[in-house]
């Protein structure tokens, strides 16, 4: 049951508040004048929100909600309507807050909104995305199926993002392991050694000096080190948490060598699947398009897309309007093109959406393969000239006493 707090008049002079438990909106008012209390005002609490205040945090993953939307597709199917369907979801969901926010869905839909609207009141789960498709299904009697369709799109998205992860999961493991074990060395190892040769009164060879007082400087102002690396950080990231600084560092990026073409890839593909998925549940190319947008977390592919929805409304073709911007590649718009001359628009974004995705997965994976071995071999190079550097004056001693 949902939770609304009230004020009601119980006598001509007298006014209280309090808080009531209902199914609905209707119903806690109907439960007042049983008790013969007649509301003035009342207003839903919205738990979730509470919850997430309390918490700072967002609470609902996304494995969460593509659950959540496939398992509605099922019940849906099956033939349980929607208030059913969503109280037996959050029955069976373990998760606090997403139960919180299925019982106020249930809530909004029995006091009269759409199921769109009810999940609307929650964009930080629901994105605009998620709610245009399923009021579009509404609107064309077509629930279940775009339901599928968005379970779908969710799992695939999540696939692609979870392939980059894996990807690039073991070169940064590896890279971290030879740091850590670097700086075991300067920290711990070599002070210990040097002090050692120091008291041998003995003229110690170039890297070995050059090695004893980078380790000496190391750890005496180590904690400079980090206040110095963790001061950077946090200066970078003010920086770029700024709309200039962010529209910046995400230019930069994409003029990356190499990389700033995985970049691009990735953000169109994940682009184009959205927009496709729009298009194939009934939307306008212009809505879908101003929609579509929000998925891209680069801002200058984002400034680009808006002009986009500015040409397009003032009557220009999507194809037309990419070919006036310097970003978009000629694969895209010659696809686009085509898919608007075949009225298959929807299909033929996906095509382009399932090709970039590919390469991004192609490149990433000869990418890491590259970069294991580079990075075993620098970490090695350090290594070894460590342990060379410590050797030489045991070799010099050596040649001495001989």
């Amino acid at each position: 049951m949902a939770k609304f707090i009230y004020t009601a008049r119980t006598s001509p002079e007298q006014v209280i508040q309090g808080e009531i438990e209902a199914e609905s909106k209707q119903d806690a008012i109907q439960r007042l004048a049983r008790l013969n209390q007649f509301p003035i005002s009342i207003t839903e609490r919205d738990l979730y929100s509470e919850r997430k205040t309390s918490f700072g945090m967002r609470k609902v993953s996304p494995s969460d909600v593509m659950t959540f939307t496939r398992q509605l597709a099922n019940l849906l199917g099956s033939g349980i309507n929607v208030v059913s369907s969503l109280s037996n979801i959050s029955n069976q969901t373990s998760n606090k807050h997403l139960k919180a926010v299925i019982s106020d869905a249930v809530s909004r839909i029995k006091d009269g909104k759409s199921l769109s609207e009810s999940l609307s009141a929650y964009p930080d789960i629901f994105p605009p995305l998620y709610t245009a498709m399923i009021n579009s299904g509404e609107a064309g009697g077509t629930l279940e199926e775009t339901l599928k369709r968005l379970a779908d799109f969710l799992e695939e998205d999540d696939e692609f993002k979870s392939s980059i992860r894996s990807a690039l999961a073991y070169p940064i493991f590896v890279l971290l392991v030879g740091i850590l074990t670097i700086g075991v060395l300067l920290g711990f190892v070599i002070p210990k050694l040097a002090g050692m040769f120091t008291d041998m009164g003995q003229d110690l060879p170039l890297p070995t000096k050059i090695l004893i007082s980078l380790s000496s400087f190391l750890h005496a102002w180590w904690w400079l080190a980090l206040i110095g690396l963790a001061v950077g950080v946090f200066a970078f990231k003010r920086i770029i948490k700024t709309p200039l600084g962010k529209l910046s560092w995400d230019t930069f990026k994409l003029k990356l060598f190499f990389t700033g073409e995985i970049t691009l890839k990735s953000e169109i593909g994940r682009w184009m699947r959205t927009l496709s998925l729009l298009l194939s549940g009934g939307i306008t190319i212009l809505s879908a398009l101003n929609i579509s947008t929000a998925v891209l977390s680069n801002d200058y592919l984002k400034n680009e897309a808006q002009k986009l929805v500015k040409e397009l409304s003032k009557g220009e073709s999507l194809s037309k309007a990419m070919k006036g911007s310097k970003v978009f590649p000629e694969f895209l718009i010659s696809i686009v093109t085509i898919g608007e001359e075949t009225g298959s628009l929807d299909q033929s974004l996906l095509r382009v959406s399932v090709s970039y995705e590919k390469d991004v997965s192609r490149v990433l994976k000869t990418l890491t393969r590259m970069l294991e071995p580079v990075i075993i071999l620098v970490m090695g190079l350090v290594v070894g000239f460590i342990v060379i550097s410590m050797l030489l004056p045991i070799f010099q001693i050596n040649l001495m006493v001989k």
